[in-house]
C-alpha cells in the first residue's frame, strides 16, 4: 500500500511541478483556447496542458520497468504501445491545438495507433456476460478492440468541454480500474492506473474553475486513449475474459454523451466530429446550472456509474469462486 501511495505521489509532484512550464510553453508559441461559440471559458486560455499528464505518466512508467523489473519483463510490449500511442496522439493533438486538424486525419492517426496497441495486446477475446455466460470474439477480436479504443479516446476529446470535467472523469475511472485490477490480481494495470491518478490529480489543480490552463486536443486524445487501453484491460480475468459490461458502465457517461452527439450530428446532415453546444455539459449550464456546477454533477454522476461497474466486477468474482469451488477447484 505504501509503495503505491509513493508512485502515485510521485506523479503527481511531477504534473503539479510541470503544468506551470507546460503553460509557459504554450504562451511561447501562442497555442490558446479562444472564446467563440462553443466554448464557455472567457478570454484565451493556454492549452497543451495534458503535456504535464503525459509526462509525469511516462517518466512513472520508466521509473516502475526500473523498479519493478518482473512487470516490465512479462508485458513490455503492451507499456511500449501504450506510451508510443499516447505520445503519437499528444504530438498530433498538439498540432490540432495549434491549426486544428481535418477530423479524417486525426482519426487515421487514432485508427493506427490503436491498431497498434491492439497488435502488442490491448485487446479482449472473450467477452463474459452474466450468468457464466461466455462469447469468445475470434475474428471480431480486432474490430470490436478498435471501436473501443477509437470511441473512449474520442468520447474524451468530446467530453472535454468544461473546467475540470474531463480531468475529473479520468481520476473516477482511474479509481475505479485500480480496484477493479486489484480484484482480478492484474498487476499492469493496477500500476499504471495508480500512476496515471497521480498524474491527472497534478495537472487538475490548475484545470479546475477557473482554470489557468487547459489540457488540449493533445491531453485528452493521449489520455483518452490511456483510459481506453487501462479500463479494458481492467475487467479482463487471468482467463484472459473480459466482464464487459464493467468497462461500458465505467465509462457510460462519456459513452452516452458521444452517441447522443453522434446521432445528432448524422441527423442534421453534419459530420459527426464537427463540434457543437448540445453536449450533456451544455445542456446542464443552460438549465441554469454554473459550468463549476455541471462538471460537479457529471462527475458525480460519473462515480455512480464507477460504483456500479465495481459491484458488477465484484459480483462476478464472487460468482466465478463460487461456481469453482462448486467444480471443486481450490
Amino acid at each position: 500500500m505504501i509503495q503505491y501511495l509513493g508512485y502515485l505521489s510521485f506523479t503527481f509532484g511531477i504534473a503539479l511541478l510541470t503544468t506551470p512550464l507546460v503553460k509557459k510553453f504554450a504562451q511561447k508559441y501562442q497555442v490558446y483556447a479562444m472564446p467563440n461559440h462553443r466554448t464557455m471559458h472567457q478570454g484565451k486560455i493556454p492549452k497543451l496542458g495534458g503535456g504535464s499528464i503525459l509526462i509525469a505518466f511516462i517518466i512513472g512508467v520508466f521509473g516502475i520497468m526500473f523498479l519493478q523489473p518482473a512487470i516490465a519483463s512479462e508485458y513490455k510490449s503492451q507499456i511500449f504501445a501504450m506510451t508510443l500511442g499516447a505520445a503519437v496522439l499528444f504530438v498530433l493533438g498538439a498540432f490540432d491545438d495549434k491549426m486544428d486538424l481535418d477530423c479524417t486525419l486525426k482519426l487515421s492517426v487514432e485508427i493506427l495507433v490503436a491498431l497498434l496497441a491492439i497488435k502488442l495486446g490491448w485487446r479482449v477475446e472473450t467477452l463474459l456476460l452474466p450468468a457464466g455466460i461466455e462469447i469468445k470474439l475470434g475474428v471480431f477480436s480486432y474490430p470490436l478492440s478498435l471501436l473501443w479504443i477509437v470511441g473512449i479516446i474520442n468520447a474524451f476529446n468530446m467530453i472535454d468541454g468544461l473546467d475540470g470535467l474531463a480531468g475529473g472523469i479520468a481520476i473516477v475511472v482511474s479509481l475505479v480500474s485500480l480496484a477493479v485490477a486489484g480484484l482480478y490480481g492484474n498487476s499492469l494495470v493496477t500500476v499504471l492506473a495508480v500512476l496515471l491518478l497521480g498524474a491527472t490529480a497534478g495537472f487538475l489543480r490548475y484545470n479546475i474553475n477557473p482554470a489557468s490552463i487547459f489540457m488540449g486536443d493533445s491531453g485528452s486524445l493521449s489520455l483518452g486513449f490511456i483510459i481506453a487501453c487501462i479500463s479494458l484491460q481492467a475487467s479482463t480475468l487471468n482467463t484472459g475474459k473480459a466482464v464487459i459490461f464493467v468497462p461500458l458502465l465505467l465509462l457510460g457517461l462519456p459513452i452516452t454523451d458521444t452517441t447522443l452527439a453522434v446521432i445528432r450530428r448524422v441527423r442534421k446532415g453534419i459530420h459527426p466530429f464537427h463540434a457543437d453546444r448540445e453536449h450533456i455539459h451544455h445542456r446542464l449550464v443552460n438549465l441554469g446550472l454554473t459550468p463549476a456546477g455541471a462538471a460537479m454533477v457529471m462527475v458525480g454522476i460519473s462515480l455512480v456509474f464507477g460504483i456500479m461497474a465495481f459491484l458488477v466486477a465484484h459480483g462476478t468474482w464472487t460468482d466465478l469462486r463460487i461456481f469453482g469451488q462448486l467444480a471443486g477447484a481450490p
